[in-house]
């Protein structure tokens, strides 16, 4: 409860435009660590296993506000944990690598049914969820992939999804700082 209820305010503060942004520079080995640290038990709990691995070299460094990029993992791990819980391989992947352009990529994939083609540029729209069996077994608001978006936006990177056989993959796009 207490996390949908920042998810509203923060979209609130955003929409308003009053969010401010304290952006800083941080390797991405400590944001990898900063990950596993706040979400380990959350996926444990769950009965998931947890992998990050971090596939940048150790002082590549991205500009970034710690407080909305955490934000950005536990509401994509959120929806790993909750579309996939009903799959035999109960497994969410973290992972960092450097893109062609010189972009940082973190990752987070699940091995959930995956998203239908069709809904994939939806499930960014706010309170969109799309109808269909497994979305009727879960709870949720529409919020936390619109404000994933809008967080990732507002830090100068991108969002999109991939299915993977099996599950799907979230991808976020963030410059690097060096």
């Amino acid at each position: 409860l207490s996390r949908l209820i920042e998810n509203v305010l923060q979209l609130a503060r955003l929409t308003r435009n009053t969010q401010h942004f304290d952006l800083k520079r941080a390797t991405v080995a400590e944001l990898m660590d900063m990950v596993r640290s706040k979400i380990a038990t959350q996926v444990e709990r769950a009965g998931f296993t947890l992998e990050v691995r971090n596939d940048v070299p150790a002082e590549t460094e991205v500009l970034i506000d710690a407080d909305c990029f955490t934000q950005i993992v536990i509401n994509l791990v959120d929806n790993a944990l909750k579309f996939s819980a009903g799959v035999e391989r109960k497994a969410v992947e973290i992972a960092s690598r450097r893109e062609s352009d010189g972009r940082i990529l973190l990752t987070v994939r699940d091995y959930g049914p995956g998203i239908p083609k069709s809904q994939m540029k939806r499930i960014f729209q706010l309170f969109y969820r799309p109808e269909n069996e497994l979305t009727r077994e879960t709870s949720g608001t529409g919020i936390g992939l619109s404000l994933v978006q809008q967080l990732a936006t507002a830090m100068g990177g991108r969002v999109d999804v991939r299915n993977r056989e099996p599950g799907a993959e979230f991808r976020v796009s963030l410059p690097a700082a060096n």
